[in-house]
């Protein structure tokens, strides 16, 4: 069935929930450990120092460099990382001043996405330099889905398809327990990993969704939300690339996402401005697959507590619903000869023929009359005028909750010959019908054991 869903626009760096300690002066200054070698008063040739190591030019460059490890302005930093670049272009310390603005224009283009292609350049080339960087992984899959939009090109595709293995690869060693900071909690530790781990399949799906790989993008959706389960815009573009898979199967679980998204309200929820909105679009796509709005409230309720649903989660669309009923109705009509001449009659009479059928084989015609062998049929009372003696009843014949046949009789006929809820049999001639909604109507039908006062004389068999 046809969907027509909203697009999300939220940014994918909001998904960098972790600060990584990337921007931070002790940061930058731990870069230096490698390049703690000063030069001595007065020497200032870097041959006077020794042999082997990496030496800074002059004491001067040593000085801009200790400036730029405790600058905790980036934009300052970053001026001074490019007098750094200047005066010195060529560096025994290139390694470490790729990987300082790298540290300086990550967060930077967070607070300014013009430096963000910036940030991207410095990343590519702290990757050429040192392939598994995990700082220049880290901005990259933040960068280039944030540059890359909807219509990124191949390299974006395949540099987000780097940044995000990269990350994987790496990050068990790099959360490692040994490598934990004494003044870091475990479960800070943890949740800095798991949003790495998000992060690292955002990365991915966005890629696999730009290359329309949707089964792919699903899978590492998924697997986003099972590291970070709190991200309601992911949860939201989800489900979009489970319409885009176009398997009916798959609807369900994209409706579960859809509910998660307007129902859930804590850290990383969709704004409340905009939440509105989008349970008003959730409503709408559930009665649409679904047929009604019959189990939103409870799917809703679901979804709020769980970004993901069971394995067995299953929501019966409006189709399959139709296929049971039809199913159902078949067995009733195979079972009740009765019912099954009702259901003819109703069914030609609805046609595009009804009226001509209506004036040849049911008006003033008794019906059953024997047809098929059947002599009455049978209703469920639904209501009753007036209730104390009765001359209009009214029943559901196919259904007992849908009036498809009205008895009129021309004197009362006694209250409890037809009390609602009860069932009643009833043979008669046609008087009047109406298409939609569908109605039949007899003129003084017989009920057996209850005389007509003044029955309406048979004109004819049907």
């Amino acid at each position: 069935m046809p969907f027509h869903f909203l697009r999300a626009t939220k940014s994918a760096a909001s998904l960098a929930a972790f600060a990584f300690a990337l921007a931070g002066p002790a940061a930058v200054s731990g870069y230096a450990q490698e390049a703690s070698q000063q030069p001595a008063a007065g020497q200032e040739a870097a041959g006077q120092q020794k042999a082997g190591q990496p030496n800074w030019k002059d004491r001067a460059e040593y000085d801009l460099y200790n400036k730029i490890a405790h600058e905790t302005d980036l934009k300052k930093r970053l001026d001074l990382l490019d007098e750094w670049t200047q005066k010195y272009p060529k560096t025994d310390f290139e390694a470490l001043r790729s990987q300082v603005y790298v540290a300086t224009l990550g967060p930077l283009g967070q607070q300014d996405p013009t430096y963000r292609p910036k940030a991207i350049d410095a990343a590519k080339k702290a990757l050429q330099e040192k392939p598994n960087d995990f700082q220049a992984l880290y901005w990259l899959a933040i960068d280039i889905p944030a540059t890359g939009g909807a219509s990124p090109s191949p390299d974006q595709i395949s540099e987000a398809e780097t940044a995000g293995n990269g990350l994987l690869q790496q990050v068990d060693a790099t959360f490692a327990d040994s490598k934990k900071p004494a003044t870091t909690s475990a479960a800070d530790w943890t949740k800095a990993k798991n949003d790495v781990v998000a992060l690292a399949h955002y990365s991915l799906a966005w890629a696999a969704n730009a290359k329309k790989d949707y089964p792919t993008a699903q899978k590492e959706f998924e697997a986003y939300l099972k590291a970070n389960p709190n991200n309601a815009n992911v949860s939201y573009q989800l489900g979009q690339i489970l319409i885009a898979e176009q398997k009916p199967d798959l609807y369900p679980q994209a409706l579960w996402s859809f509910a998660r998204a307007a129902s859930y309200d804590g850290p990383q929820a969709i704004t409340a401005d905009k939440r509105p909105a989008v349970l008003a679009y959730f409503q709408k796509v559930y009665k649409q697959y679904h047929g009604s709005d019959e189990g939103a409230d409870q799917l809703l309720a679901q979804a709020k507590n769980s970004a993901l649903p069971p394995p067995d989660f299953k929501i019966v669309s409006a189709q399959q619903l139709a296929n049971q009923q039809a199913q159902q109705l078949t067995q009733k009509l195979q079972s009740d000869p009765a019912l099954a001449l009702w259901y003819s009659i109703k069914q030609n009479l609805i046609g595009d023929q009804g009226d001509s059928f209506f004036t040849n084989s049911v008006k003033d015609a008794e019906i059953p009359g024997g047809a098929n062998n059947v002599k009455t049929f049978t209703g469920t009372v639904i209501s009753v005028d007036p209730p104390d003696h009765p001359t209009k009843v009214v029943l559901g014949v196919l259904d007992p909750t849908k009036p498809d046949a009205t008895l009129v009789f021309s004197n009362p006929i006694p209250a409890d010959a037809a009390k609602v809820g009860q069932p009643v049999q009833f043979s008669g001639v046609g008087d009047s019908f109406t298409k939609d909604p569908y109605m039949l109507t007899f003129k003084d039908p017989e009920i057996p054991g209850v005389k007509a006062a003044h029955p309406a004389p048979r004109r004819r068999k049907r």
